[in-house]
């Protein structure tokens, strides 16, 4: 493969990731269609298209096999043009290298959003953004290295590239923000569904602001929260539905004392 790298014209595998890069996003897109997910927002890049889902499916399962749609389509097109001659050859090793490159555990790629949503569910999103964003740092470093083997000895930078353009974990924490946010404002529906909802008691400081507080809440818990001062005196408690609504409010709800000083005074 690597021999082949060397000979090929440059042009013919430039041509052949960006035909891979398309279908990956093609494949995306066919995947959300089936799962009925709301039309995908499109945007250029340097290397072709870029779909995104203005809207992802509630369901857990629907969401992984919208993001694994794209590199399991790579690999279906990689066998189908495997043993070809010529370009076609191209395409297969670009679409192999495209789908297993985006089953990488590395935030944005689509292997860190299966992850994601797996373990977001098994061990709580504080665990899973360590544990993640751990694993990125990693593989962008271990890909760093590769990359520079690869030119020096192969004259083919496309692993260092891919680690050079690899987003910082900064994007990852604000994925991860959004995606709390989002669970608190659906479990009001997973409540009403299964009837019966595991509770957990928390305490917090009264100068605790709301986002500290949400970086702190599991997944699957409704959290009763009891508000405390400097000296441990409990002055009130709330309870995460409170917390949503100061949170969606406009007003100057910045800390837990002030959703206690609300409760009292209305």
């Amino acid at each position: 493969m690597f021999t082949l790298l060397r000979r090929d014209p440059l042009i013919k595998i430039l041509l052949a990731c960006i035909i891979a890069v398309i279908s990956h996003e093609i494949f995306h897109i066919i995947a959300a269609l089936i799962f009925k997910a709301r039309l995908y927002d499109f945007r250029p890049t340097p290397i072709g298209i870029k779909a995104r889902l203005k809207q992802s499916p509630k369901s857990f399962k629907k969401q992984a096999a919208i993001f694994i749609a794209g590199p399991l389509g790579n690999i279906l097109l990689a066998m189908l043009f495997i043993g070809r001659s010529g370009f076609l050859h191209n395409l297969s090793e670009a679409n192999l290298a495209i789908g297993i490159f985006n089953m990488l555990p590395v935030y944005p790629l689509d292997g860190s959003q299966i992850f994601i949503i797996v373990f977001y569910k098994l061990i709580g999103i504080t665990r899973t953004f360590k544990l993640i964003k751990k694993l990125s740092i990693t593989v962008k470093v271990v890909l760093a290295v590769i990359g520079l083997i690869q030119a020096v000895f192969l004259y083919n930078p496309s692993f260092l590239i891919a680690a050079l353009f690899l987003p910082t974990t900064k994007v990852l924490e604000e994925k991860m923000r959004i995606m709390k946010l989002e669970n608190f404002l659906n479990r009001r529906q997973r409540i009403l569904k299964k009837r019966i909802y595991e509770v957990r008691h928390i305490v917090a400081l009264e100068d605790c602001t709301l986002g500290e507080l949400i970086k702190k809440l599991d997944y699957d818990r409704f959290h009763i929260i009891y508000v405390i001062n400097n000296d441990m005196d409990i002055v009130g408690s709330i309870n995460e539905q409170q917390v949503i609504m100061a949170i969606q409010s406009s007003g100057d709800i910045h800390t837990l004392s002030d959703i206690i000083l609300q409760k009292q005074t209305e």
